[in-house]
């Protein structure tokens, strides 16, 4: 979607997406997409914007898309 080199701007697009897969009814999916992207950040890039993009997608997931996107935030 992007060609940008940016670290912030590929993860803040692929956190975008997970929102998007997980409107499109796929919470599992969603939530391995948004965790995977936040494991991968380097520390300084945790917080601020994006740690608000993927509280944002934490909020409405139950079961067990939410705790592993939780397990991801600690």
């Amino acid at each position: 979607m992007t060609s940008s080199p940016s670290v912030m701007t590929r993860a803040l697009v692929a956190m975008d997406t997970a929102a998007c897969v997980r409107v499109d009814g796929d919470p599992g999916a969603a939530a391995a997409i948004a965790a995977a992207v936040y494991d991968r950040l380097p520390a300084a890039y945790r917080s601020g914007l994006m740690h608000s993009r993927a509280q944002l997608l934490h909020r409405p997931l139950d079961g067990a898309p939410r705790q592993m996107l939780g397990d991801a935030l600690v």
